[in-house]
C-alpha cells in the first residue's frame, strides 16, 4: 500500500516545520577554522620536544604502539590492557602526531593534556605501580606545559 502524493507532501512539510521550530532558539556555533600553519608549527614543536616524553610515558595506552609487559600473558591481563588502551585512545590517541585523534578539538586536546599533567592522574596509579619511571617528572611537566601554552596561543 502506497501513500498518496498529497499525504507524502504533508508528512514532509510537518517534518520540516518540526525541524525549523526545534532549532529556532538554538544557535549552532561554527568551529573556528584553524590555520594550517599554526598546526604545522605546533606539530613541529610537539615532535621535537613533547613526543619523546609521550613515547616513554604515554604511548603504551594512548597509541597503536602498545608494548605488552611480561604479565600480559597471565589470564585476563591482556584483555584488561587492551580494554584500557582502547578507552585511553578514545580520549586521546597519540598514534599520529598533532593534532591528535580522539574526541576533542585541538584546543580541547591541549586543555586535556594540561589538566592530566597538572592533576598527576596520568599515568594512572595502577599503571605506575607496575611501571617504575612512568610518572612524568617535574622537568617533563615544564616542557609539556610550555608546549601546550604556546600551542594554545597559536590556536587563538
Amino acid at each position: 500500500m502506497s501513500l498518496p502524493k498529497s499525504a507524502i507532501i504533508a508528512i514532509l512539510s510537518l517534518l520540516s516545520l518540526g525541524y525549523a521550530f526545534a532549532h529556532k532558539n538554538h544557535a549552532h556555533q561554527k568551529a573556528e577554522p584553524i590555520e594550517v600553519s599554526a598546526l604545522k608549527t605546533i606539530n613541529s614543536a610537539y615532535v621535537r620536544d613533547v613526543k619523546p616524553i609521550f613515547q616513554k610515558k604515554c604511548f603504551d595506552c594512548h597509541s597503536d604502539l602498545t608494548r605488552y609487559p611480561w604479565y600480559s600473558n597471565l589470564p585476563g591481563a591482556k584483555e584488561l590492557i587492551e580494554s584500557d588502551s582502547q578507552e585511553a585512545k578514545r580520549h586521546l590517541d597519540f598514534s599520529s602526531d598533532f593534532p591528535f585523534k580522539g574526541h576533542g578539538s585541538p584546543k580541547e586536546d591541549l586543555e586535556e593534556v594540561l589538566r592530566s599533567v597538572e592533576s598527576n592522574e596520568m599515568p594512572p596509579f595502577r599503571y605506575r605501580i607496575l611501571h617504575r619511571g612512568s610518572k612524568v617528572t617535574p622537568e617533563e611537566k615544564t616542557i609539556i606545559r610550555a608546549w601546550a601554552a604556546e600551542s594554545q596561543k597559536l590556536l587563538k
